[in-house]
């Protein structure tokens, strides 16, 4: 029997004692977890780009025994919108809110592939339906994430930047702290990698980030070594994508609308130029 079956019958054992349901879907080997940039563009590309390791990465005898810890390579991506690591390791308030309150206009706050069988993208709100279940109280939302391997990937993905620029950029102890918070809440042993989103439209907004992703590297190495961080935030994913009109979405006069969601375009630059420290990244995590 193998670890996830396993898994799922212990969960299915346990939730029928407690009177509810075993969640109705399939664990995804790889999980990408990150903010709207995950939701408007990039969450395809990186499912396509860590379903393809063995084509992206050069696989070494070594490599390809770490390979097969990911069985089939089934990915699947969530992007919340507006949310940072503090929204997924807080209990309560409004980082935590980001994640949990329903959005007052839309009804929906997040976009994922891959969940419950489904490789397009649906919006979905957290907290609604049985793949969703991270708002529970007294609980971060990462605690209700791997509870009772509730979530177990074979690797686990982070994307996030932009909204913890500011606080990131501004305090090494709030980086270390997000860092510290997310290992802690990770299940022991579980492969991680960091990466931080991609660049935006803007130079100053890119500035900022730039400065909070040496924050948040740093951290993250002083935090241990379960999770694996590349910094993706650089001069020549900047020089590709920033002020560059033709990857972000524009009105009809060519005006650029909407500068802080990449195209899936951009994102493939972004994850090209980035392939080799990804693949050193994951083959690290996973040893």
């Amino acid at each position: 029997m193998t670890n996830k079956l396993v898994s799922a019958v212990r969960f299915g054992m346990a939730a029928a004692l407690l009177g509810i349901s075993a969640p109705a879907f399939s664990q995804p080997d790889i999980l990408i977890l990150g903010d709207s940039q995950i939701s408007f563009g990039a969450g395809k590309e990186y499912m396509k780009f860590f379903a393809d390791l063995p084509e992206k990465c050069e696989i070494t005898p070594q490599r390809q025994k770490a390979l097969d810890k990911l069985g089939q390579r089934d990915t699947a991506a969530i992007g919340v919108r507006s949310t940072s690591l503090q929204s997924w390791t807080v209990k309560k308030g409004a980082a935590k809110g980001a994640i949990c309150d329903v959005d007052k206009k839309y009804g929906v706050n997040a976009g994922a592939y891959g969940i419950e069988g489904n490789p397009d993208r649906v919006f979905v709100q957290i907290g609604k339906g049985p793949a969703y279940q991270f708002c529970k109280p007294k609980q971060t939302a990462f605690e209700a994430m791997f509870e009772d391997d509730y979530y177990k990937p074979e690797l686990l993905v982070l994307t996030f930047l932009g909204n913890s620029a500011d606080r990131w950029a501004g305090s090494t102890d709030a980086a270390d702290q997000d860092a510290q918070r997310t290992v802690a809440q990770l299940p022991k042993g579980m492969p991680c990698v960091f990466i931080s989103s991609a660049p935006v439209y803007l130079e100053k907004t890119n500035d900022l980030r730039m400065t909070a992703q040496t924050e948040i590297a740093r951290a993250f190495e002083r935090a241990g070594t379960q999770c694996q961080v590349v910094e993706g935030f650089n001069t020549k994913t900047r020089a590709a994508i920033e002020g560059k009109p033709k990857y972000f979405r524009r009105n009809d006069a060519g005006q650029v609308k909407d500068p802080h969601h990449p195209s899936p375009a951009a994102i493939r630059q972004f994850l090209e130029i980035n392939t080799a420290a990804l693949c050193d990244a994951v083959f690290s995590a996973l040893k």
